[in-house]
């Protein structure tokens, strides 16, 4: 990082989180590779989004960005700052992270009003009864709800007004960075639309960082400054998010990309078709090489022996496979040395 560069809001090096599954009788059995040494880092007011298929790590990932599962190895560092630092000092770096789950109803205490939910970060900190009634009541109408909808139980709103109180909740304690994990995926189009130019309006009041993660590639793409793809606990590749849009170059990304239709006709005629072969391997048993091969229509000998990195293909763009493209560094010509 250059001398004069702003540090980043999260950082993540190395994060491996693995899982030792129960065989029947409780006898050992093998081991799931949930995480399998990500890095990455996301800036002040960002928007990472985090897109793959189910199983291939993403949600673990958000369970080690907010401090609810500790890596097995690897650091993730909020603000410059390991959120598992002994004491304090790592609690409350815990505490600047926030998240929102899938199911809104589930994550919310079906006894307890809207407004005792929405208040509970608060309320964890000490702060008294009184004043988070009151930021209870100007948080509401940030995610537009109606305040007097703090007296309702969480049954008697509709699956939009749940999440919309369950951001609010994830907000009211001002963290520095909210992870949404399929945080849009119970809700139809419509409210799908609603949510996501929600938490762009929100961002951009309240200057919080989001890491965003979905199966949803074009949820996705509509909030995401930069775009990781993950598959079977690894990053496959990363880009700022027009540039994915327009040419991804790993060949899952490509494949996930021709999922979504795209809204001119033309081009969708013209893009390129990759078709993934068979399922996705079992995180317990993952291929050797690259992980992606079984699957891939391009694969070649090497892939089965060599499991390729992320390179620079340019413009912030990476990628690990060995036939994409990578970017040349023009070699400086060394100065010529007065005599």
């Amino acid at each position: 990082m250059p001398p004069d560069a702003a540090p980043p809001l999260l950082e993540v090096q190395g994060a491996v989180k693995h899982f030792r599954i129960r065989a029947e009788g409780g006898r050992p059995g093998g081991l799931l590779r949930a995480v399998d040494g990500v890095s990455l880092r996301l800036d002040a007011g960002e928007t990472l989004g985090v897109v793959g298929e189910s199983g291939c790590g993403k949600s673990t990932l958000a369970r080690l960005i907010v401090g609810l599962l500790p890596p097995d190895a690897g650091t993730v560092s909020l603000r410059g700052g390991d959120i598992w630092a002994p004491g304090t000092a790592g609690r409350e770096r815990r505490r600047q992270s926030q998240m929102v789950f899938q199911n809104p109803a589930g994550s919310m205490n079906p006894r307890r009003t809207v407004g005792a939910s929405v208040a509970e970060p608060l309320v964890a900190r000490g702060v008294r009864s009184a004043r988070a009634d009151a930021e209870v009541e100007r948080m509401l109408p940030l995610v537009g709800l109606n305040p007097k909808m703090a007296s309702r139980m969480p049954h008697e709103m509709s699956g939009g007004q749940q999440q919309r109180a369950s951001i609010a909740r994830a907000l009211i304690a001002r963290p520095a960075l909210v992870v949404h994990d399929e945080a849009v995926a119970s809700l139809d189009i419509s409210l799908q639309a609603q949510i996501l130019n929600l938490l762009v309006e929100l961002q951009e009041t309240l200057g919080t960082s989001y890491v965003f993660i979905s199966h949803d590639l074009a949820a996705v793409q509509a909030i995401s400054h930069r775009v990781i793809v993950m598959y079977l606990g690894e990053i496959v590749e990363t880009a700022p998010a027009r540039t994915f849009a327009e040419q991804p170059l790993h060949p899952y990304a490509v494949a996930l990309r021709n999922s979504t239709l795209m809204p001119d006709p033309a081009l969708e005629r013209s893009r390129s078709r990759i078709v993934l072969r068979g399922d996705v391997p079992s995180p317990m048993n993952p291929p050797s090489g690259c992980r992606f091969r079984t699957r891939c229509p391009q694969a070649m000998a090497r892939c089965a022996e060599e499991a390729p990195r992320l390179a620079d293909a340019g413009g912030g763009h990476l990628v690990a496979c060995h036939l994409a493209p990578v970017a040349v560094v023009p070699r400086r010509e060394p100065e010529a040395v007065p005599c």
